[in-house]
């Protein structure tokens, strides 16, 4: 009797195992897929705020995707992130970078030549400065590939670059990091009754300010510029503008050439990066 006893207990023990085993992946796969919703699913707050509501063919389909870019606000109406929400899906968070921008905005564009628009979101300081800040994705998975971003602070440019005035209106420009040397020729008309002003030139550079994308080739693969200004005697004094070539490598934009122009857009000095 004891043997017939274990004999039907071994099957029923190893059925239910086998039981466990079939039903287990699949509860973890449907929690693990609930979690993946819960945590992409964007929810509103009553301190976002939608900064623009567009209807975009993001994938290649007759079916347009309602993109909706919000902003998180602190009580004093700051930004504290930027959400850009597709379907209800939030695709890209991004950080106002230590109070640098202020608003953002989102722009379509196709910049790798494949007939197919990239999102451009963008963002733009209130300072003086007007610093701006572009990260560029392709939209095409379920996941977005960023294919251009730049940090864009002079935190380090005292250290990095050096900017002086050498006299007879000249102004002495040298980038320590990639070597790009050159002077600047100053406009004696322009600093006429305030020639004593010009000693006290000193390093300063702004963030970037904007971005050209220009297609040079042909191709259909646009080039990114960055525009810096170098500053004069005061911060209206533009007296030069730093600019870094960007090209697509690989499925990303890499910095290839930097080139210091006079304030008239002249080529004075490149170096290749």
């Amino acid at each position: 009797m004891r043997k017939i006893t274990c004999t039907l207990l071994v099957p029923v023990f190893v059925l239910s195992l086998l039981a466990g085993c079939t039903s287990s992946p699949k509860a973890k796969e449907e929690t693990g897929a609930f979690k993946t919703q819960q945590i992409q699913t964007f929810v509103e707050t009553e301190n976002t705020h939608v900064l623009q509501t567009l209807e975009q063919d993001l994938v290649g389909d007759p079916v347009k995707e309602k993109v909706v870019l919000y902003a998180e606000q602190s009580k004093d109406g700051m930004p504290l992130s930027w959400s850009l929400v597709v379907n209800g899906i939030e695709k890209v968070k991004l950080s106002p970078e230590d109070g640098l921008y202020s608003f953002a905005e989102v722009k379509f564009a196709d910049v790798d030549g494949d007939q197919k628009e990239e999102v451009l979101l963008y963002r733009q300081s209130s300072g003086s400065a007007g610093a701006r800040g572009l990260n560029i994705y392709k939209t095409t998975g379920e996941n977005w590939q960023e294919l251009f971003s730049v940090n864009n602070t002079t935190e380090a440019d005292d250290k990095r670059f050096e900017v002086k005035y050498m006299g007879n209106y000249y102004a002495g420009f040298e980038d320590k990091e990639t070597g790009l040397k050159s002077t600047i020729q100053l406009d004696k008309a322009r600093y006429k009754g305030i020639e004593h002003m010009l000693q006290g030139i000193s390093t300063w550079i702004d963030p970037i300010v904007d971005y050209s994308l220009v297609d040079h080739n042909g191709d259909g693969v646009k080039e990114i510029v960055t525009i810096q200004r170098v500053i004069g005697v005061a911060h209206a004094d533009t007296i030069g503008l730093l600019k870094t070539t960007y090209k697509m490598e690989r499925g990303r934009y890499k910095a290839v050439t930097l080139t210091l122009c006079d304030n008239n857009d002249k080529p004075l000095a490149e170096v290749k990066l």
